[in-house]
């Protein structure tokens, strides 16, 4: 049997809505992706820990929609978003705005996400806000932001079960061009931290010790990987 040659492949993430894998812990964010033309009200929000799939999400949206990204960070230094609020026609041609982070805008923020909310509701435009937390857990010092925000119809997208999971690896390996086999994946879900984003950095790691080694992806090699990484904590 000839050896399994192993190149070092680019990888592509792959954000097509196909590519999204639908479970219970996120089946209700992704039918608000799904029917973003008849959302009432306008303005709605997801949450979830990072990784779960959030940016995931937006992608999709913006196959569909071409929408306004902006991150809440820094917005109250945003020219993009300071020309949109003055061009009324800039902005009803953009037909969602998406706005992320809203865990790390800084307290000279809040004032432009408020402008931006009232704008949203008066106008009848759409728009998404992504964040980790809920807002009752964030952060805001203006009390009639943090009003606004706890009203805002929101969503949650919470850790996967083990079929998500494992849905979840088999994707990051396609992504890398990786194929793996169904006993790898099996051993991996009971051993792995249920978080999206040490996931990708596990096969990553992984990735990289079987192009290192000149090997595929084994259950040995994936043990050895997981054994290095747990001598580090």
């Amino acid at each position: 049997m000839a050896e399994q040659l192993l190149f070092d492949l680019p990888s592509r993430v792959a954000f097509e809505r196909d590519a999204f894998l639908v479970a219970a812990s996120n089946a209700e964010a992704v039918a608000l992706i799904d029917s973003v033309a008849d959302w009432a009200p306008p303005v709605q929000w997801i949450y979830g820990p990072a990784g779960c799939g959030k940016t995931h999400l937006a992608a999709v949206l913006a196959q569909e929609t071409a929408p306004l990204r902006l991150s809440a960070q820094g917005l109250a230094q945003s020219r993009q978003l300071e020309a949109l609020l003055q061009d009324q026609a800039e902005m009803a041609s953009i037909a969602v705005v998406v706005l992320e982070g809203l865990d790390d805008m800084g307290g000279e923020d809040e004032e432009p996400l408020f402008h931006l909310l009232n704008h949203m509701r008066q106008s009848g435009q759409k728009l998404l806000l992504m964040s980790r937390a809920p807002a009752m857990r964030l952060d805001i010092g203006l009390p009639d932001l943090a009003s606004r925000l706890k009203a805002i119809p929101a969503v949650a997208m919470g850790v996967p079960d083990d079929t998500l999971l494992a849905g979840l690896l088999g994707k990051l390996f396609s992504d890398r061009q990786v194929l793996v086999s169904d006993k790898v994946i099996a051993y991996l879900v009971p051993r792995i931290e249920r978080d999206f984003s040490a996931m990708g950095q596990l096969v990553a790691d992984i990735d990289q010790q079987a192009l290192e080694k000149q090997k595929p992806v084994t259950v040995p090699l994936v043990a050895d990987v997981l054994n290095k990484q747990a001598c580090l904590l």
